[in-house]
């Protein structure tokens, strides 16, 4: 008798291995956001993530932004890291169909448009945005198949607790036509606002000292134009915000540089790491600070570094995504317990999902698990995952 219930408890256990993800509710513990960059109704999907890190989409996804996403003529591609963001209570998002920031209130996995929701982004095709405190920035690429009649730039707000954005006056930086920013980001203290620029032709660092009424100072060295290898699109801080991580798409590397807190002066850091996987441009950091992944476009692959407390880095290894078309390998996250790692396939509308293991590797979750494929929209755009 003792050897059937094992035999029973056994092959209930193969069946529930087997049966992939589980619904909403069944062991939840976080959520993952993307945009699904809709051309006439943009909108914030929203997947409940199960313990085991599959993922499945809440009741009422996805929730409208009030604006419109980028439909790219054929052929035509946009790059950028940071479309949506989650800051407090709230989820930022870009419309960069029709120049806007959606703010959304969360109340668990529903979200509702605050108060005035959406905000004119205060120029054409924003495409990133980060917050910290009250102060909130956003890139407005300017994208060149949208003929955008301005100068990219990058504008600041703040951010009331009810929600609203208000523009600062004298925060509107301007960058030559063609130098778009790809991403902007706070560094943790909030100090200092870096930009990536330029990807499309050398790639530029650009790093600003954050001023006391909300506007910026660009630092010494600023704007960096990167040499060796170039492209840059996506970035991470370090931990103690002493350190750019820059990705490179050509020569799919990344660069280190070392960034003042007070000043903002930038100044490179040793060698490009470069990682064999076919054009790095999107980068997550690990909950610890540790490790630093990438995501390769071309390549459909994630490389892994180990970050060193000086900045340097070591590669650890780089393995591909499944069912990847042609280049289609964009945003990426780990999550807050730092075992999953979440990538946008945008072309295929795929979240596919990875394992990390003791080795600091990702490994992608089996067929059926993963990837999760969005049924809305016309791609996917930017993710966070809590």
């Amino acid at each position: 008798m003792k050897t059937v219930l094992l035999l029973l408890v056994a092959a209930a256990l193969s069946a529930a291995q087997l049966a992939g993800p589980r619904p909403v509710g069944a062991g939840a513990t976080g959520y993952a956001y993307t945009l699904n960059n809709d051309g006439e109704r943009n909108a914030v999907v929203v997947l409940a993530r199960n313990d085991d890190g599959t993922l499945a989409e809440v009741a009422g996804s996805p929730f409208a932004t009030g604006g419109r996403g980028l439909v790219a003529p054929t052929g035509g591609d946009f790059d950028a890291q940071g479309s949506v963001r989650v800051h407090g209570r709230y989820v930022l998002a870009v419309n960069p169909g029709s120049n806007s920031i959606a703010v959304l209130a969360m109340d668990g996995a529903r979200l509702t448009a605050a108060a005035g929701s959406p905000f004119a982004s205060g120029g054409v095709t924003p495409l990133s945005i980060t917050a910290h405190g009250d102060l909130v920035y956003v890139a407005n690429q300017a994208i060149a198949f949208m003929n955008p009649g301005r100068k990219p730039n990058i504008t600041g707000f703040r951010m009331s607790a009810d929600g609203r954005l208000t523009p600062i006056p004298g925060s509107t930086i301007e960058f030559p036509a063609g130098q778009g920013p790809a991403q902007v980001e706070f560094s943790p203290s909030g100090s200092v606002l870096a930009v990536t620029a330029g990807f499309q032709t050398d790639g530029r660092i650009h790093t600003f000292a954050v001023m006391p009424d909300g506007t910026l100072k660009e630092g010494p060295g600023s704007p960096f134009v990167t040499r060796e290898i170039s492209g840059t699109v996506g970035y991470s801080w370090t931990a103690d915000g002493r350190h750019l991580l820059v990705s490179n798409f050509r020569g799919s590397a990344i660069t280190v540089f070392g960034v003042d807190a007070a000043t903002a002066a930038i100044e490179p850091k040793g060698p490009a790491y470069p990682n064999g996987g076919g054009a790095a441009c999107w980068t997550a950091l690990s909950p610890d600070g540790k490790t630093l992944y990438t995501g390769n476009f071309v390549g459909n692959s994630i490389s892994a570094y180990a970050v060193m407390p000086d900045g340097t880095l070591s590669l650890l290894g780089t393995v591909e995504r499944r069912e990847a078309m042609k280049p289609d390998t964009k945003d990426i996250e780990i999550s807050p317990d730092g075992r999953y790692l979440y990538a946008i396939g945008p072309i295929a509308r795929h979240v596919a999902v990875f394992a990390i293991g003791a080795d600091r590797l990702p490994r992608e979750l089996p067929a059926g698990r993963s990837p999760y494929m969005v049924t809305s929209g016309q791609w996917t755009t930017g993710l966070v995952v809590k």
